[in-house]
């Protein structure tokens, strides 16, 4: 390796007193909110694990540690995550726990960001939908009518950065890749100057649902079909009542396929790019396993409770205390200790499962989920 051969999971404690400042923005999107993130020296943001937000464990941070590593070391440089704490941050927010990540900001000085959702809101393309994009987590999001726009057509270098993003959002079983996730660079008069690098790998498929195993084989099945591509039977989701849902996660079972093939049709070369840095991480994987064993932080949350964030939704977004005392006799507790060598076992196997799945897809071939 050239760069870190091994993720640092170590952690690093920072003072909500002596933060410079906060990062507040409003979150532009389908789902209202601010954020209030505090800085630090070095222009250090820490993100905290909230309570609110669905599925969350500590396992979201480690994620995001991993899959910063991984992809800064094989495909593209982006932001370093590491483990972090935040001394009297939950005491000031409530909603937020006062443990995370720390990273570096996305964009420098004088520059800002602006998402996907916000571009073809401001600058409205016949080939985007954009008003019927909806944002939901547990979903594969379908890219191609974004490639198809008139903009991504006519800027080829962009494009293929955007096709290589998504061919790496796939690798790491993105649950959460949504168009709010994906963002150019702008500077202060809001002219593009490039494609912001990867950000937030919290939702990644093989860390999810560790006090579920369960839960876990369900979804990462769902990440296997979806890049198979296997026709949907016509009852298969009416489990979910929701029809909106219902028709999101249909889409969802079949896009990431869709996404693959039109990027193998349409940007060879980035196709060919990234499998062969998908072979010499694969490799790796095989040839030195260590390299990629998440191991324990001392001192870090090692528990998870896959249910608990239903109680920090009542209280901080539906403003009910009955309903979250309820769900405090409910779903309350700590949950299961965190088994990192099973962790590691199965995220091991589960992505060499999904990059022979990729492979084939991207040079041409079928693919059967065994």
């Amino acid at each position: 390796m050239t760069i870190n051969q091994f993720a640092d999971y170590t952690s690093k404690t920072y003072n909500y007193s002596k933060r410079l400042g906060n990062l507040t923005a409003e979150a532009v999107g389908v789902i209202k909110g601010e954020k209030h993130f505090p800085v630090f020296a070095d222009r250090i943001i820490f993100k905290p694990l909230t309570k609110s937000k669905p599925l969350s464990t500590p396992l979201f941070a480690y994620a995001e540690v991993f899959w910063s590593w991984v992809i800064n070391t094989y495909f593209m440089p982006v932001p370093q995550y590491r483990l972090a704490f935040c001394e009297g941050y939950e005491a000031e927010t409530g909603k937020n726990y006062d443990y995370g990540t720390a990273v570096p900001f996305a964009y420098g000085e004088g520059e800002q960001l602006m998402n996907l959702l916000e571009f073809f809101r401001k600058y409205p393309d016949e080939n985007v939908k954009i008003d019927d994009y909806l944002n939901y987590c547990q979903m594969f999001y379908d890219y191609t009518e974004i490639l198809e726009s008139t903009y991504f057509q006519t800027h080829q270098n962009l494009a293929e950065e955007l096709a290589m993003q998504i061919l790496v959002s796939v690798l790491k079983g993105d649950q959460n890749y949504h168009y709010e996730n994906i963002a150019f660079v702008c500077n202060e008069s809001g002219e593009i100057l490039r494609m912001a690098p990867m950000i937030d790998h919290e939702f990644s498929t093989y860390f999810m649902f560790p006090d579920s195993m369960g839960q876990h084989m369900y979804w990462f099945g769902e990440l296997e079909r979806s890049i198979e591509g296997r026709e949907i039977r016509a009852d298969e989701y009416d489990w979910l009542v929701n029809e909106t849902e219902r028709h999101m996660m249909e889409k969802s079972a079949t896009c990431l396929h869709k996404n693959l093939v039109y990027i193998r049709e349409h940007y060879p070369l980035v196709a060919e790019e990234f499998l062969r840095k998908l072979s010499r991480f694969e490799n790796d994987l095989i040839e030195h396993k260590e390299w990629f064993a998440v191991k324990k932080s001392p001192g870090y949350p090692d528990h998870a409770n896959s249910d608990v964030w239903m109680i920090g939704k009542a209280r901080y977004k539906d403003h009910d205390e009955v309903k979250a005392a309820n769900y405090e006799v409910k779903y309350g507790g700590p949950g299961k200790k965190i088994k990192f060598d099973t962790l590691n076992s199965l995220l091991i196997y589960d992505v060499r499962k999904i990059i022979q799945q990729i492979k084939q897809v991207l040079n041409g071939g079928a693919y059967i989920c065994q």
